[in-house]
């Protein structure tokens, strides 16, 4: 498991935003507009340097049901694709192709 559920506020994530990753694999959560975006995507660069091409995006309801549906995307991603996360891991900054 990836991301487990934390008590926050989606007050707090509207303005905060939440991000983290594991073993190759970044995520970040975030809200647009009035939904919650969640994001994969493979290391090693961030968010703002990682090309869009490569960021898997799924929108959710701005609700707690939809935190936690979330929540269970990320963590179904990491499972589902975790050969591809080991992969951008293993390869590291230097030999990484995902920056823009």
């Amino acid at each position: 498991m990836v991301l487990e559920k934390k008590p926050m506020l989606l007050k707090n994530l509207a303005v905060y935003g939440t991000n983290g990753s594991k073993s190759g694999m970044q995520y970040t959560l975030k809200k647009e507009g009035d939904m919650l975006a969640a994001y994969t995507f493979p290391a090693p660069f961030s968010f703002a340097y990682t090309d869009d091409r490569y960021k898997t995006r799924e929108e959710f309801p701005w609700t707690e049901d939809g935190y936690d549906a979330a929540i269970a995307w990320i963590n179904d991603q990491y499972e589902n694709r975790k050969e591809e996360w080991l992969k951008a891991e293993k390869a590291g900054i230097l030999k990484a192709k995902t920056h823009i």
